[in-house]
């Protein structure tokens, strides 16, 4: 048992030391190349095309939510509402 668990914390710290050395290597090799950005402007109009096709998505489903509602209400008290 004593075997099998010191390689297995034997194998822990290599992964360790590994992760770290990559780790240290993307570091380094950020600052040599620049990264790929978006326009400012291509963001804005995806998050507007999100925003919207959410929009769309929500229109029908409130709709029937506020149907339901006035339903349920009318059933309940037909004569005061």
């Amino acid at each position: 048992m004593d075997e099998n668990w010191y390689a297995a914390e034997q194998e822990v710290r290599d992964r360790l030391t590994e992760a770290r050395a990559a780790a240290r290597i993307r570091t380094l090799t950020r600052g040599l190349h620049p990264t790929a950005r978006r326009p400012h402007w291509a963001v804005i109009i995806r998050l507007a095309r999100r925003v919207w096709a959410r929009a769309m998505e929500l229109a029908p489903a409130h709709s029937r939510g506020v149907a339901n509602v006035r339903a349920a209400t009318k059933r309940r008290c037909p004569g005061l509402c």
